[in-house]
Parts: C-alpha cells; sequence; structure tokens
C-alpha cells in the first residue's frame, strides 16, 4: 500500500493570530495534495470573520471550528479526534510553507513502523542551529534537544509541536495529547507524546523536506508571559517526563538540573517567587507524571 489517494487532515490551532492565520491558511490551500482537510480550531475570543470568510469560499476544504475550551493539548485532541482522514498533520497559526509540505510528512508516514513524522523548521529571525541530529532526547536532563533547521532525514527522539504528523491510530493507542501538560505555553506536550509513542513501539521520523517558515508571532497563541507562572510550568512539565520516561539512576541528575533551571530563572529576572513556584511545579508534576495521560472527549462537539 502507498500513499496515492490518501487523505490528510492538516489540524491548524489558533488563538487571536488573525492575518498571521489568514496567510498561512492560504499556503496550506496550495498544497499539491489532495485530498486535503484544513481543520481550523480557533479559540479566539469572537471567532475570526475574515477566516470565516475563507472557510465558506472554500467549505469543500476548509473546516472552520470555534471552541469555548483554551488550550493547545485539548486542540490537539479534538483535532484528531474530528478529523476526516487518518494521516494528521499539526501546525501552528504563525507558519509559512511551500506547496509539498503535506506530501513530505505523508511520505515519511508511509515509512515501515514509522508512527510520527517532525518537520523542518526555520525560525524567523533565529541563527542556523547547525547540522547536528535534530529531535534528540537528553534522558540525563530530560531536555528535548532541537536542530530542526536541518534538511535531512533520519530516526528522532521528539517533535517539535509548530511542524508534525502522527497517524490518528498512533494517537488514539496512546491515549491522546497529555492535557496535564496545558498549564501555562504547554510546554513538552509534543515530546511527551512522542517517548510515548516510542515506547508502544512506533518509530519518530524528521523529515527536513517537510518544511515550514516559524514567524514566532509575538503576540497571541499561548505564550505565557508572566514569569513565575512560566517558572512553575516549566517545573511541573519537565517533572512529568523525569517521572515517565528516565531510569531510576538519571533522575537525581535530571531533577538538579531542573532545579539549577529554576534558580537561574528567579536570579537573572530578580524573581525570588519564581524559586517557590518551580517548587510548586515540582510536586505537581512528580504526582501528574504517576497518572494515566489526560485526554478529553471532544468526538463531534458541536460548533460554538
Amino acid at each position: 500500500m502507498n500513499d496515492a489517494g490518501q487523505g490528510v487532515t492538516v489540524v491548524v490551532p489558533t488563538l487571536n493570530r488573525g492575518a498571521y492565520l489568514l496567510d498561512a491558511v492560504r499556503d496550506l490551500l496550495a498544497q499539491e495534495h489532495r485530498p486535503l482537510e484544513i481543520l481550523v480550531i480557533d479559540q479566539s475570543e469572537g471567532g475570526t470573520k475574515e477566516m470565516e470568510a475563507l472557510a465558506a469560499e472554500h467549505s469543500e476544504i476548509i473546516s472552520y471550528r470555534r471552541v469555548k475550551f483554551r488550550g493547545l493539548p485539548l486542540a490537539r485532541n479534538f483535532g484528531w479526534q474530528n478529523a476526516r482522514y487518518e494521516a494528521i498533520v499539526y501546525v501552528d497559526d504563525d507558519i509559512r510553507c511551500g506547496p509539498r509540505l503535506v506530501s513530505e510528512h505523508l511520505r515519511a508516514l508511509w515509512l515501515p513502523g514509522v508512527g510520527m513524522v517532525g518537520g523542518g523548521i526555520e525560525e524567523s529571525g533565529a541563527p542556523n542551529a547547525g547540522e547536528g541530529r535534530p529531535g534528540r532526547f537528553n534522558f540525563w536532563t530530560a531536555s528535548p534537544v532541537h536542530s530542526f533547521d536541518s534538511g535531512r532525514e533520519c530516526e528522532a527522539n521528539h517533535v517539535k509541536g509548530c511542524n508534525f504528523s502522527c497517524w490518528r491510530s498512533v494517537l488514539r493507542e496512546c491515549g491522546g495529547v497529555d492535557e496535564a501538560l496545558s498549564i501555562g505555553a504547554a510546554l513538552y506536550e509534543e515530546t511527551e507524546l512522542c517517548l510515548r509513542a516510542r515506547q508502544r513501539g512506533y518509530h519518530v521520523y524528521f523529515n527536513g523536506q517537510a518544511r515550514v517558515l516559524h514567524l514566532a508571532a509575538g503576540s497571541g497563541g499561548c505564550r505565557e508571559k508572566n514569569m513565575t507562572s512560566y517558572v512553575r510550568a516549566l517545573s511541573h512539565n519537565r517533572m512529568i517526563l523525569i517521572r515517565r520516561f528516565l531510569r531510576w539512576y538519571q533522575v537525581p541528575v535530571a531533577v538538579a538540573r531542573l532545579g539549577l533551571l529554576c534558580l537561574s530563572y528567579a536570579v537573572h529576572y530578580r524573581q525570588l517567587g519564581a524559586i517557590s513556584a518551580g517548587v510548586s511545579g515540582f510536586f505537581c508534576g512528580l504526582r501528574d507524571g504517576g497518572r494515566a495521560p489526560l485526554c478529553g472527549n471532544y468526538a463531534c462537539e458541536a460548533q460554538v
């Protein structure tokens, strides 16, 4: 079996991104691959009138859904549960892409044993990170290593959320994206999903030709501007990774590294509250890491 005729749903979670979203969706409309669905999950208050008009103009491809909930993992779960097709591509609402993005994702997904694919990412205004192996995960510090601007193809440990794909069956088997990671900027939510998929025997593959330009919009989205809240979320989500995926002898090193990271934020930003926030996040993450991943049921949820 090959990818000929295989439908693909591109899921685009969005929150207050306006013109960025319109540019991203227009690029997706220009994809070579068909059949195609573009599923826009809009968490913005009041929605986006221009997006509604574009969806009405291309109703055979664009599914525009306004929802009441907030949170990136929730939007991802809504996406795969309501997608028209089995192959799912996730992109951010502030990306630009060429016409072969979807085709390249699907080509890699069809490789033997592959359950998830990470795509190449050029970060607007950021220096090139070089040609190190992309998508590595440091199990001694429980931290993801990126290098996603690479153009190569190789096995990976994890993907980055602004440009990745997976099979719906893999998401279902893994229990979806863990909504316990929704706090703050939802750090590591895609990393945690990849590590769970790998535990179940699926390959995570990096295809640098499935490429986007990530504009990193300065407003909107799920950015966390409060430093103490950011540190709490970082500590909480990192601790979930530590409890679930590290070997016992790696845990002390990773916990010490996390403590130093929280302390460095407190010193750099001169906010001592970041230390107590880090401690709070640590214990909450220790608790949540021992629980099964949270995934709401959003199947056929009515449009707002």
